[in-house]
């Protein structure tokens, strides 16, 4: 985790130095990344780094279980939070979609995080990543079951079923009207673009129904 010199820095270095960072992870395997070349690009001595964070796993580890999250929760923000429980998972779920579009980088980052990893060094911090995710899902899906929207006997197998539509099953149906690999995608603007909010909507709609149909207490 980051030293207190780290925050001590002003706002402009440290937003600089954190930017790079995630531009040299989203880029680059992590076997491949360095702390070199991150330095370099933040226009700071290698040395310097070393009085913010251990070692690269440390900033690694750091961008992807406090930073990227804190920057996806500031993105989806407030809207996730207004209307009923089938409401606010629509808004919840398209909102993820447009973070892709508008933050590739931290999309790339993160798509690389939920990859399986022969890395030892970071097998173990790849699991965990998508096991918060898991978390965070439940947590949803629990708000849901106590409103009385969502039928859910057993949260945590809802849980995985929810996670399966609204991540590869969504992904897959994204890639399909692109006509793209992720990889593509995440490195096109101009493929994102596509997913315009229109686009957007419907995919988080359709999803949703899926779900309520599945899920919840009454038919939509």
């Amino acid at each position: 985790m980051p030293t207190s010199t780290f925050f001590r820095l002003p706002e402009e270095r440290r937003d600089r130095l954190v930017n790079e960072a995630i531009a040299e992870f989203s880029d680059r395997p992590y076997i491949e990344a360095s702390l070199s070349q991150i330095a370099r690009r933040a226009r700071i001595p290698k040395g310097s780094v070393y009085q913010y964070f251990e070692d690269k796993l440390d900033l690694y580890r750091w961008l992807l279980t406090e930073e990227a999250p804190r920057r996806k929760r500031a993105f989806i923000g407030a809207a996730s939070r207004e209307g009923d429980f089938w409401a606010r998972l629509e808004t919840h779920i398209e909102r993820g979609m447009a973070f892709l579009v508008e933050h590739p980088r931290l999309a790339r980052l993160s798509a690389a995080a939920a990859d399986p990893t022969a890395n030892v060094e970071v097998r173990g911090l790849h699991k965990a990543i998508c096991e918060a995710g898991l978390v965070e899902l439940r947590a949803v899906l629990a708000e849901g079951a106590a409103s009385g929207a969502l039928k859910a006997p057993d949260l945590d197998v809802a849980t995985r079923l929810v996670s399966t539509i609204i991540g590869p099953g969504l992904t897959d149906l994204v890639l399909q009207e692109l006509g793209a690999e992720l990889h593509e995608v995440l490195a096109s603007d101009s493929l994102r673009k596509r997913l315009g909010s229109k686009s957007r909507r419907r995919l988080s709609q359709q999803a949703v129904l899926f779900i309520r149909n599945g899920l919840g207490t009454s038919r939509p």
